[in-house]
């Protein structure tokens, strides 16, 4: 039987159409929810928990500099930061900034799994110990999230980043659409209503996306590529590519600038800067 901790989950998301707790944290921790920032204080007023959640759907600069603040005001807590948003300069700063984990929606069940086994040692370690001081280090907030703003899409987030991290692969509508907390009908009738395509489209646009760096290596063969990037039929790729792009994949040299050609597949998602990105650059 899992020995749960206490978890202050303090809510920081800018839409409130995404899920709140993730799938599996209730198995691990005991969550004490705060609706707003402004209730930290009190709530932790003589009942410190094992461990404080700073919740994004997507990291801001006021966010950020919350949980920084709150860090330095409680540096005995371990903190970690949930988000939508997968960033290295993210997960640099949050570990530079001294927080004890950095976790990406949809969570893993060995990382929920890794990261209670962490705290867990880490309330261990801290029986009888002095109460700690505060760090001294204050690294700059990452740029490429200080801009960042709510958009009509962010209930579709979760589908975006799972089309991020699992491209390669299969994707059935059923998966991404219960990560929306939709039925698979309502999901594909809403994404094609606000982005103007169908979901199908868009997942076909990001793999050909992948395609285009890929193909950048004269050592790279088409059919090579395609499989990589989740198409199982060479022809149907270099049709859709051929569509998407205007030339086939294998008129690809130094002359062809496929950035240029790419007008930009996720182009009609308004989605914050960063969340889109391949993880093979």
């Amino acid at each position: 039987m899992i020995d749960k901790l206490t978890m202050l989950w303090v809510d920081l998301r800018v839409s409130e159409e995404v899920e709140t707790l993730p799938i599996g944290i209730q198995e691990f921790f005991e969550v004490c929810q705060c609706e707003t920032s402004d209730d930290i204080d009190r709530m932790l007023n003589g009942n410190l928990p094992d461990v404080i959640c700073f919740d994004f759907d997507y990291p801001d600069r006021a966010g950020l500099q919350f949980a920084q603040e709150a860090k330095k005001r409680y540096p005995s807590i371990p903190m970690i930061l949930v988000t939508l948003q997968h960033s290295e300069k993210m997960a640099v700063w949050t570990f530079r900034s001294r927080f004890a984990d950095y976790l990406v929606k949809p969570i893993p069940l060995g990382e929920l799994t890794n990261c209670h086994g962490m705290l867990a040692d880490i309330r261990e370690a801290k029986e009888g110990q002095q109460q700690r001081q505060a760090t001294a280090t204050t690294p700059p907030i990452p740029t490429e999230t200080a801009s960042t703003a709510k958009t009509k899409d962010s209930a579709f987030l979760p589908a975006i980043y799972y089309v991020a991290q699992n491209y390669r692969e299969k994707i059935q509508n059923i998966e991404v659409a219960n990560l929306c907390a939709m039925s698979p009908f309502v999901f594909s009738r809403k994404f094609k209503d606000a982005f103007g395509i169908s979901f199908r489209d868009y997942v076909v646009r990001y793999r050909l996306r992948a395609a285009c760096a890929l193909l950048k290596n004269p050592g790279a063969s088409v059919t090579d590529v395609a499989f990589a990037v989740g198409f199982n039929d060479v022809s149907y790729f270099s049709r859709m590519f051929k569509r998407h792009f205007g030339v086939p994949p294998s008129e690809r040299n130094d002359s062809k600038d496929f950035d240029s050609l790419d007008a930009s597949p996720t182009g009609l998602l308004q989605i914050p800067p960063g969340l889109i990105r391949d993880k093979h650059r």
